[in-house]
């Protein structure tokens, strides 16, 4: 999986760069404490992360800015048709830099899948701006 770099604009203008690289064990750690900071209490722990990303059928991209860790993405997919973008977040700071597009675009591209399914609760506005179909969808528990 090939590295994505990136641009984002920080404080009064200057241009400091972010590195969209596939996940590795060591982001595992930075990327659950940005899980507690966007209060996903689930991926608060580095061992879960670690399952998740390295996952079967897992694609999973890290967002680095001077090596440490302010986004990430992880998707599910079967390589062929279908996958499903599980889990997007980026740091408040890093927000409205394009990191989150980044992040989508290149977990994506790593499926190699031709489609891409979601749920979202708060980022419509921001899906949108993606070729895209609306469509109904449901989150199962065990159980239910």
């Amino acid at each position: 999986m090939p590295k994505v770099a990136g641009l984002r604009r920080v404080g009064s203008g200057h241009m400091s760069s972010v590195e969209i690289v596939p996940f590795e064990p060591e982001h595992a750690a930075g990327i659950a404490r940005l899980c507690t900071t966007v209060q996903w209490p689930s991926l608060a722990d580095p061992d879960i992360v670690l399952q998740v990303c390295t996952a079967p059928g897992s694609s999973a991209y890290t967002a680095l800015v001077d090596g440490e860790v302010v986004g990430f993405a992880q998707a599910l997919g079967d390589g062929v048709l279908q996958s499903h973008l599980s889990f997007l977040a980026v740091h408040p700071e890093h927000r409205r830099r394009g990191i989150a597009r980044l992040l989508t675009v290149a977990t994506f591209q790593a499926t190699g899948t031709k489609r891409m399914d979601l749920i979202t609760d708060e980022a419509e506005d921001f899906y949108e701006t993606f070729q895209h179909k609306t469509m109904a969808g449901f989150r199962l528990y065990p159980g239910a």
